[in-house]
């Protein structure tokens, strides 16, 4: 809306414009060969090109801008817009005071210029030392205490596609293990959107399970979907890496060159392929587990189960355990760089290898 609206009136002016040169210049002077009519319509032509190029530029900017400031502004609690109000209140009646002698300047273009520019200076610089020193106001006021000192986390957590369609954010949201606020921006959901829409089936289904998730979750405290977009950025990654960056928000994410290259940026990320395997337990040779033997190994006497987290374990002879849980002993951790492999056998065996070493 903000740049069509921008548009609109920069390719008015520019009409008008185009009409006005052709009024003040002589152009029969200039060009005695062409009609009037002709000059006319090309320089009105000429000036509506050229507010209809810049006014998509310098509406696109004024668009990115506004989302940046509503942003902002949805960040601040309602002591920080008390405090930034009354310290507008305060910087503009000491410029309507100061302006005063400024009145007597000459000529009196200069004195408006002069004005103006004491009214922003003083405004802003009231914004600021309000903002700055809410500590000591809220000193004097407690009500205005900001929520960093009453122990409040007021960040930010942006969550990507891969994010939402994995889902584990969910149990991390409702355990208070992220660190802020949960905020979906509109432009994830469509992306999402364009996956449920896929011709493919993987696509499809990945879509709309992300869409689902999020329609299960209109009452879930602390999360929300935000209306903001980046019209001069095409790919959602870039969009969502300058509103991190912007926001200062933390990216939960688990797409890994996404995790890479939000941290080269500087932006915070959390992947949740790392927090997973940052939570795993750690096994050692002579560790014990009950695990479920779900299927035969590659080797004739192996058998193949998996953990929890989908680490597999290989149960050496193992074979005649499948479909049954048993009591295995691990041997032997192997870390690969596509994960970790643990190999085991039963701990009937284990014994009876530890009573003939005895």
């Amino acid at each position: 809306m903000i740049q069509a609206i921008t548009r609109f009136l920069l390719v008015a002016a520019g009409l008008l414009g185009g009409y006005t040169v052709t009024e003040t210049v002589d152009w029969q002077a200039q060009l005695p060969g062409l009609p009037p009519t002709y000059v006319i319509f090309l320089f009105i032509i000429l000036g509506g090109s050229m507010g209809f190029v810049f006014g998509g530029i310098v509406g696109r900017e004024l668009t990115s801008a506004w989302q940046r400031v509503e942003l902002r502004v949805a960040e601040l609690s309602g002591a920080d817009l008390i405090l930034g109000t009354v310290g507008l209140i305060v910087g503009l009646v000491i410029s309507f005071l100061a302006a005063q002698p400024l009145r007597l300047l000459q000529p009196e273009s200069f004195a408006f210029a002069a004005m103006i520019l004491l009214t922003l200076v003083t405004g802003y610089l009231g914004i600021s030392v309000a903002m700055t020193r809410r500590r000591e106001f809220a000193a004097i006021f407690p009500a205005l205490a900001p929520d960093d000192l009453l122990g409040v986390d007021d960040r930010k957590v942006i969550l990507d596609t891969s994010a939402i369609i994995d889902a584990r954010f969910l149990d991390m949201l409702r355990l208070g293990y992220l660190p802020g606020r949960v905020k979906v921006p509109r432009f994830v959901l469509a992306e999402l959107q364009t996956l449920a829409d896929s011709a493919d089936e993987t696509r499809r289904s990945r879509g709309r399970r992300g869409l689902d998730l999020l329609a299960t979750l209109p009452h879930e405290d602390g999360l929300e979907v935000f209306e903001i977009d980046y019209t001069d950025l095409a790919l959602a990654d870039e969009k969502l890496m300058r509103l991190c960056a912007e926001a200062n928000a933390v990216l939960v994410t688990m797409d890994y060159n996404l995790t890479k290259v939000a941290r080269v940026r500087g932006v915070e990320t959390l992947n949740l392929n790392e927090a997973a395997a940052a939570l795993r337990p750690n096994f050692l040779p002579g560790d014990t587990m009950r695990l479920h033997v779900s299927k035969p190994g590659k080797e004739m006497s192996q058998g193949v189960g998996y953990l929890e987290d989908g680490t597999m374990v290989v149960v050496q002879n193992g074979r005649e355990l499948v479909g049954t849980d048993a009591e295995v002993e691990v041997t032997s951790v192997l870390q690969t760089s596509a994960g970790r492999m643990i190999f085991a056998r039963p701990a009937e065996t284990a014994d009876s290898v530890a009573k003939a070493e005895a």
